[in-house]
């Protein structure tokens, strides 16, 4: 397929512009990934879940993409918390680490092509902070190297942060600070004493530098994980909208400096997900976990929830929108089993008559308004709507005599656009042919005890068939069946 013309909004232009990668066909995209310092939340997952949409848009679009999401696994936060849990920092990271990448696999979300963690490049990120020292861009102070933002003429411009009128001191050694805060940070930050006495002990806590022992700050880490892996440019730079500022300004300075070229030339933002008109956030103490939300309502239901929304306008948790979610991914799965019946089933009619010629236009019309939608900065909303009503139609069509022809087309169309969005990638697993023969069998079996009248053996197969997950469905003439997901 040939790249469709997508539209993005650009966070640094302010913008919705035409999509162009630096490589024809070919996307380089990294999405920011987590700190792993607690189980990940359902706010998290806002961005990672809005990340995977814009790659499977991609993907579907017909671009090959290259996806880099980081583990941040040394910090401020890490070294925080792994200390007041009385865990050496490389058990209690690599725990968390396992926990996001669970959550990922929970919630249907694709592995990027690399998860690298900050710690396995502290190497390439002593090289980088010296490069810019060797470039005046950079300079050592008594607790670590600090980046010097005045030698950067463009920063601010991503978060349209007002230099004139910032609040600004010598330096910032901490990770994360105010909005107003435009300040020096810190590219390498010496241990503190009682880091020092910890690394004693604990790899992974310290490395030894030109600058004395210590750690890279966090700004420093997406840089060099970037350059090393995608190169001096990225195509796509996804992350959660607390980033704009300051990490991802932080980030274009510094790489901009060192290499003198453009760092990103899409910026993609993500709203927050709030909760009670609040940000959901471990700080504030008002987060729900993924595995609570598993545990009430499926993984499709949760990305179907986020996908209602567009990923730049705000979205509240509650549960009863989870509920009106979990319905109305039902209703898209529904037609997906009635497809998949449909296919099944027997060659009834083999004409191409008004029905079906009326069927193939509408799917080919809300196919061509789905893609519309999408491919207008990721309208997930509107396409959504289109694929209602295309589910609609199919339904309807369905209810007759199916030309298995039309159906497979439809079919075709149908579960590709729900790929394009993630969804019903998990259907309890597809079923060998000898399986399939063997269901078949036992249905045609049921059916023959049916007609002879012996209504307890009857529904004896069906019973059985229901304990090992085969859900039955009579209707005029047929009986078809799936496989439910455990």
């Amino acid at each position: 397929m040939t790249p469709a013309h997508l539209e993005l909004y650009d966070t640094m232009t302010r913008s919705k512009r035409p999509f162009e990668p630096l490589e024809p066909g070919k996307v380089k995209m990294y999405a920011c990934g987590p700190t792993v310092y607690g189980d990940p939340h359902i706010g998290n997952f806002r961005s990672f879940i809005s990340a995977d949409l814009l790659r499977c848009w991609l993907e579907y679009s017909g671009y090959d993409v290259t996806m880099v999401m980081n583990v941040t696994d040394i910090d401020d936060k890490t070294i925080r918390d792994s200390a007041k849990a009385s865990e050496p920092i490389k058990q209690f990271t690599q725990k968390y680490t396992r926990s996001f990448l669970r959550g990922l696999d929970a919630m249907n979300i694709r592995r990027a092509t690399a998860n690298p963690r900050a710690t396995e490049y502290i190497p390439q990120m002593i090289t980088f902070i010296q490069a810019l020292i060797d470039k005046g861009a950079a300079y050592v102070a008594e607790d670590g190297v600090y980046f010097d933002i005045d030698k950067y003429p463009g920063y601010g411009h991503l978060s349209g942060m007002d230099l004139a009128q910032a609040q600004t001191t010598e330096r910032m050694a901490k990770d994360e600070y105010d909005k107003e805060a435009a300040q020096d940070f810190a590219l390498w930050k010496k241990s503190t004493s009682e880091e020092l006495k910890r690394s004693e002990a604990e790899p992974g806590l310290a490395w030894d530098s030109p600058w004395g022992m210590g750690r890279p700050g966090w700004h420093i880490e997406c840089s060099v994980m970037t350059r090393d892996l995608l190169g001096d440019t990225l195509d796509i730079h996804a992350g959660g909208e607390d980033l704009v500022f300051p990490h991802h300004t932080n980030e274009i300075a510094q790489s901009e400096t060192l290499t003198g070229k453009q760092f990103v030339r899409y910026w993609v933002h993500i709203r927050h997900l709030m909760i009670n008109g609040k940000k959901m956030s471990k700080s504030l103490g008002n987060y729900v976990s993924f595995d609570e939300v598993l545990a009430k309502y499926s993984a499709d239901a949760f990305r179907y929830f986020y996908l209602g929304t567009h990923y730049r306008r705000p979205l509240d948790y509650t549960d009863d929108a989870m509920k009106g979610a979990e319905g109305s991914a039902k209703r898209l799965e529904n037609t997906l089993d009635l497809l998949d019946a449909a296919v099944k089933g027997a060659d009834e009619n083999l004409d191409l008559g008004p029905s079906e010629r009326k069927l193939l236009k509408e799917v080919e019309k809300y196919r061509a308004d789905f893609e519309a939608a999408m491919n207008d900065d990721l309208d997930s909303h509107t396409a959504l709507d289109s694929l209602h009503a295309m589910s609609g139609v199919i339904n309807e069509y369905l209810t007759g005599a199916p030309n298995k022809g039309v159906v497979l087309k439809a079919h075709m169309t149908y579960r590709s656009l729900l790929d394009s969005l993630g969804l019903f990638k998990k259907r309890g697993g597809g079923t060998d042919k000898l399986t399939e023969d063997l269901i078949i069998f036992l249905i045609d079996l049921r059916n023959q005890f049916r007609k002879e009248k012996n209504y307890k053996a009857a529904d004896e197969v069906r019973n059985k068939l229901t304990t090992l997950g085969v859900t039955l469905a009579d209707s005029a003439g047929s009986t078809t069946w799936k496989i439910e997901k455990k």
